[in-house]
């Protein structure tokens, strides 16, 4: 079997969404699912293949795209936290609470003077940074809240408001990518690098909303893949087994199951039987989206990662080998396993342990790796234009501070200007929507203060000496020689700012609100 690490860094956010609902608030996975990778592989080599080679790569489960799931501050692989474990709900969250392991043979009875609550939506790293303690990772989704527009009128459509919630941008994941082929399968193993090279070169987005502000990502292939499964040498008569992933199990007649898993489903001889009272299973049931096919597919009833499944042997002269054992461990349980479904940690150490805690080690700060800082080349467009994004993200509350200073005069420019001209209800006093629209654009194209005063002010600027609009006559107290809308702009808004380098981006802001208030100064509102 061949495998492949790769490491995802998040050049933006990431949207992947938990549920196919388009009502209600929206819920984002805290991981990038493996058929996220499948779909985006897939719409670069599929119009290259065979159908054949094609059928290989994507449905056959030869090749696993697999979950990739966050990276621990100091680096670690992570895993999904399992449904077995508790603490007092009366103790504080942190990685020094107290752990229940109900898994564990100590806690067949409840101790009824505890208040047990499930330890749920975070990873485990197994080492963790002695000095930072992240032995416990939890991503926490960003929430924006968006608006469709009227393309008829360039403003925001009535009652159309909805919200994403997506992983936050800089958070760095790490999925394995598997395949099956023999040894002496040399059109497997071309087809196999055909996909480590397209995760590596194509410029592949993820995730929903590809197309406006989200998605982009860096694929790295980690050069030692981190494997902390061991193999399986002995056969057992209970066998346990952690999800490390969603799993979509189903019976003999075809249909999902949920709360009674059998042997044959895990792919367990059928003399054993499950073991309700040592299992801690969780459900979820979602539609991927299909690009290409631009629906959706069959709804997915699945268990949930971090799901513990617990059989038993009825026969004490029975048992199961340890390669069968293996065999599940490495090729998975159930359907979809090339999407990165059916994963599994089979009678992992973790788990017997009464106490938790003890398993885990430390690794000195000193030795932690710093991350190594993504640095592309001057000509890389894209990078260019993100880090362009990002600068103007962390510059957007210096921003919103110098529009507060501009807007408690803007309202009052109009009111003078419609009492000095006599200007009536329902006539705008000054510049129009249109014209605030023409600052705006042109503000958002400037490249440099000097660019965006030349296109505004010179005598083919829009905003011209002899515009009635423009000059309209305004009153500012103690400043005798601002008198018109144009020397209010020019002189003492751009010309006093000190923000310079923000300029551009102020003005863009600002002629964008000042539109709106044209707007309902030319309706009377």
């Amino acid at each position: 079997m061949q495998i492949q690490q790769f490491k995802v860094t998040l050049l933006e956010d990431v949207v992947t969404s938990k549920r196919a609902a388009n009502e209600g608030g929206h819920e984002s996975l805290d991981y990038l699912p493996g058929i996220t990778f499948l779909g985006a592989v897939a719409a670069h080599l599929y119009p290259k293949l065979s159908d054949a080679d094609a059928y290989t790569l994507f449905h056959s489960g030869k090749v696993r795209f697999g979950d990739a799931l966050p990276l621990s501050e100091s680096g670690q692989l992570s895993y999904p936290m399992p449904l077995c474990w508790y603490k007092d709900k009366r103790e504080e969250w942190g990685p020094k609470m107290g752990l229940l392991n109900y898994q564990h043979e100590e806690y067949e009875e409840y101790d009824e003077s505890i208040q047990e609550e499930q330890v749920r939506g975070n990873y485990l790293s197994f080492q963790y940074d002695s000095k930072n303690d992240d032995r416990f990772t939890k991503i926490v989704p960003k929430l924006r809240m968006k608006t469709a527009i009227n393309p008829n009128t360039g403003t925001a459509k009535d009652e159309q408001l909805f919200g994403y919630t997506s992983l936050p941008v800089g958070q760095q994941f790490v999925f394995n990518l598997e395949s099956d082929f023999a040894d002496d399968d040399d059109r497997g193993k071309a087809l196999f690098k055909q996909v480590v090279e397209t995760l590596q070169q194509a410029d592949l987005k993820l995730g929903r909303s590809r197309s406006a502000e989200y998605g982009a990502v860096k694929i790295e292939l980690l050069p030692e893949p981190k494997n902390e499964r061991p193999a399986i040498q002995e056969f057992s008569q209970a066998i346990t087994l952690w999800l490390l992933s969603d799993a979509a199990l189903q019976d003999e007649q075809g249909q999902p199951i949920l709360f009674q898993p059998t042997a044959k489903s895990v792919g367990l001889p059928t003399h054993f039987v499950f073991d309700p009272s040592k299992s801690f299973l969780g459900s979820r049931r979602y539609a991927p989206f299909n690009a290409y096919r631009q629906r959706r597919e069959l709804e997915r009833t699945v268990l949930s990662m971090g799901s513990v499944l617990h059989f038993i042997c009825q026969d004490e002269e029975q048992t199961v080998d340890a390669e069968t054992l293996q065999h599940i461990q490495t090729e998975g349980i159930g359907l979809y396993r090339q999407a990165g479904l059916g994963r599994v940690w089979i009678n992992p150490p973790i788990l017997t342990a009464e106490n938790p805690r003890n398993y885990f080690s430390q690794i000195s700060s000193r030795l932690r790796k710093k991350p190594k800082v993504l640095q592309a080349p001057e000509e890389d467009l894209i990078y260019r234009y993100l880090a362009k994004r990002t600068q103007q993200f962390s510059d957007s509350d210096s921003i919103e501070d110098r529009l507060k200073k501009w807007e408690k005069e803007r309202v009052e420019l109009y009111q003078s200007a419609r009492s000095l001209s006599y200007t009536p209800i329902g006539v705008c006093p000054g510049p129009t929507p249109t014209q605030w629209g023409q600052v705006m654009e042109i503000a958002k194209t400037a490249s440099t203060v000097d660019e965006l005063t030349s296109k505004l002010f010179e005598a083919h600027g829009v905003c011209k000496a002899d515009d009635p609009q423009w000059t309209k006559r305004i009153y500012i107290k103690d400043k005798s020689d601002i008198d018109d809308f144009r020397k209010w702009l020019r002189d003492e808004k751009i010309g006093n700012e000190t923000k310079q380098d923000l300029l551009p981006q102020i003005v863009a802001r600002f002629a964008h609100l000042a539109r709106d208030v044209a707007r309902d100064q030319s309706t009377g509102q």
